[in-house]
């Protein structure tokens, strides 16, 4: 219903030189009817876009300011009290799904006696039904918050964001790859285009865009306002992290078993909705103030990103090939340390055994076999035997071996037997 409030806080945000799309939607994120918010303004005296109070150049740069982080914080706090139910419905549902996969899962290893069932079992719930759902949840999540005036609720929300989720993996994908590629070019690139690619999936939601399309349309959005997108972006999620710590430092100060786990859990179910909402309405802001902006990609800047995107792509397997080599290599090092243990060992007790019979130690390992050890042990690397030297004026040996993961020489004497 329009009263004096609302026509005075319009006059006051004209005369600052607020334009009217900013004005609507900081009222409507205050929970104001949309068609009260245009009749308010139909009964503003002499009302225009540009203040009159103010010159139009400086109309024109207000206009185009982003708003501040903190103002779009306060907004998109607004618009999560009101809709606290149905977004906080929305994210329980793929919990839920989860849930029951799991407890299916449990059920399912003894009802399937096949090994083959159970595989096709685990590969439906983790490769089909967990990850469709986690999906849908999500793009569910920003039609709630898109379509906020028209109150949808969850089950409408699930509805319109079926048919993104193609789309919406396609677009997640291809921004995956292509900011990882921008990092293997260097940390500075891969920053850049972390943010320039920021709200495509806002793109697509908002205007039905997909792919490539939708996120060179989010980098046109971002022209001109990098570095104030980077700061609301870096601001969101410092508050994130904030909360995540007080919520994790909480947890385990009253000893709560498994708090870190369960702090994220709560922290993410509650929080999700409202870092969300906050970046729509940065995204909402940026629309309002480009505008709709001429969009026709060619296919030479399409290009550019596809070839970062390639390398994105290469990037993984090599990591992984890096991964596993450097990990069957570290296991082979302990392998053949253990090898080397088990042979220092080995010597030494054929060590004692000649002592016993000769009251002093050999001059050299050769003397050892095969009448004290079968076969003298060598290292596994080299072939080499190990180290030995016999001190003639204490009568006793020195047995040292080079470790590989270690690095380290360790050494032996009869006072210091591994056995």
């Amino acid at each position: 219903m329009v009263n004096q409030q609302l026509l005075d806080y319009i006059k006051q945000q004209t005369q600052q030189g607020i334009s009217k799309e900013q004005i609507k939607s900081s009222l409507i994120a205050n929970n104001w009817e949309e068609q009260d918010i245009d009749e308010a303004f139909s009964l503003v005296p002499n009302f225009t876009d540009q203040s009159p109070a103010v010159s139009s150049s400086t109309s024109t740069q207000v206009d185009t300011l982003l708003p501040g982080a903190t103002t779009i914080f306060s907004q998109a706090w607004a618009i999560y009290k009101q809709r606290f139910g149905t977004l906080l419905g929305i994210m329980v549902i793929p919990i839920l799904i989860t849930a029951i996969s799991f407890a299916v899962l449990v059920g399912g290893e003894f009802l399937i006696t096949g090994g083959i069932g159970l595989f096709l079992l685990l590969v439906i719930l983790f490769f089909v039904i967990i990850p469709i759902s986690q999906v849908w949840g999500q793009i569910a999540l920003l039609y709630a918050i898109k379509d906020v005036q028209e109150r949808i609720g969850i089950i409408e929300s699930y509805r319109r964001g079926w048919r993104k989720i193609i789309s919406y993996w396609w677009i997640s994908l291809l921004a995956g790859f292509i900011i990882l590629g921008g990092f293997l070019l260097l940390v500075v690139p891969g920053i850049v285009l972390m943010v320039w690619f920021s709200l495509a999936l806002f793109v697509l939601v908002a205007e039905d865009l997909k792919g490539m399309d939708a996120l060179l349309k989010s980098k046109e959005y971002i022209k001109g306002k990098w570095i104030g997108v980077l700061w609301r972006l870096f601001f969101i999620v410092a508050i994130s992290l904030i909360i995540s710590f007080i919520s994790s430092f909480l947890f385990i100060v009253l000893k709560v078993p498994f708090g870190s786990k369960i702090s994220n859990f709560i922290v993410g179910l509650f929080l999700t909705p409202l870092t969300m909402t906050y970046l729509f309405l940065v995204y909402r802001n940026l629309k309002s103030i480009k505008g709709e902006v001429v969009f026709a990609p060619n296919k030479g800047k399409k290009a550019i990103f596809i070839f970062i995107g390639i390398l994105g792509t290469l990037l993984i397997p090599i990591m992984l090939f890096s991964t596993v080599f450097l990990n069957l290599n570290s296991a082979r090092e302990k392998a053949r340390d253990a090898r080397r243990r088990a042979d220092v060992t080995h010597i030494q007790l054929g060590l004692e055994i000649y002592y016993d019979k000769n009251n002093q130690y050999p001059f050299s390992l050769d003397e050892l076999s095969p009448n004290y050890l079968l076969n003298t042990p060598v290292d596994p690397s080299t072939g080499q035997s190990y180290q030995y030297q016999l001190d003639q004026d204490s009568e006793d040996y020195t047995l040292c071996t080079q470790f590989e993961a270690t690095k380290i020489q360790e050494c032996n004497t009869s006072q210091s037997r591994s056995f």
